[in-house]
């Protein structure tokens, strides 16, 4: 599996737009505020400015973003909403999954830890029946037929088991925008690890995470080689070292 470029195109450096890679784009988009134990502020109003920032910048068909808000997003409609578009995608097509909320690291039996996403109706002393595993994600991620998906997580927790991608050297590889988006990749990024928490500030309106994601996609400040594309690598690395100095 090859290094994943989901391709948001800031420009027209290489003469290439979205259409000539992609055949559709499809988002789910997932925000959560309401959590009847400890709310947050900025959760949903951070899913709703990725979602408009996907419409209104990258293409991505109205149609095709399907968002889950507060009390939409139960721990069935989210199940459901993520097996309809993994399956929904074809080979052609990109995915862009965004969750913000809270994210709950379990340790297991043996030692080891499994981070869960909470629903809205997620219990926290029943996470394995009422949350959404990360290995669910991964197991989603490689039913989709799509070419490339991400996960954008806004939220902490530990025990991923990580959907990774190997690297392609975009500064030596002739023609690396061809070949990388020929691959089938997935990828993840996330806002944080076990015994952290997602910072948000008023001044802000957003969260660390999703304030930086705003910045580096509506301005294109991750294309760091001005190629005119964000790749999800440069995209996770401007994300890291911002939300860091932030946090």
């Amino acid at each position: 599996m090859k290094k994943l470029i989901l391709l948001l195109v800031v420009g027209n450096a290489l003469a290439v737009t979205t259409e000539d890679i992609y055949d559709n784009s499809y988002a789910l988009i997932i925000g959560i505020d309401k959590y009847k134990n400890k709310s947050l502020d900025y959760a949903v109003k951070d899913a709703e400015s990725v979602a408009n920032l996907l419409k209104d910048k990258f293409n991505f068909p109205q149609t095709n973003i399907k968002t889950l808000l507060n009390d939409e997003a139960t721990f069935l409609n989210i199940r459901n909403s993520l097996s309809e578009i993994a399956s929904s995608a074809k080979e052609n097509d990109r995915v862009l999954i965004y969750f913000a909320g809270h994210g709950i690291t379990d340790i297991l039996p043996d030692g080891g830890e499994m981070g869960y996403l909470l629903p809205i109706d997620g219990e926290k002393n029943n996470l394995f029946a009422t949350s959404i595993p990360m290995d669910d994600i991964k197991r989603i991620s490689s039913m989709s037929k799509s070419k490339h998906m991400l996960f954008l997580i806004d939220a902490c927790y530990g025990g991923l088991s990580a959907v990774g991608a190997r690297g392609l050297d975009s500064r030596t590889t002739p023609n690396y925008i061809d070949k990388i988006t020929q691959d089938k990749a997935r990828q993840i990024i996330t806002a944080g690890g076990r015994g952290e928490e997602v910072i948000e500030k008023s001044e802000w309106g957003h969260s660390a995470f999703t304030m930086n994601l705003i910045r580096a996609l509506e301005d294109g400040k991750a294309d760091f080689n001005d190629d005119g594309y964000i790749t999800a690598d440069e995209l996770g690395l401007f994300l890291k070292e911002k939300v860091t100095v932030d946090s």
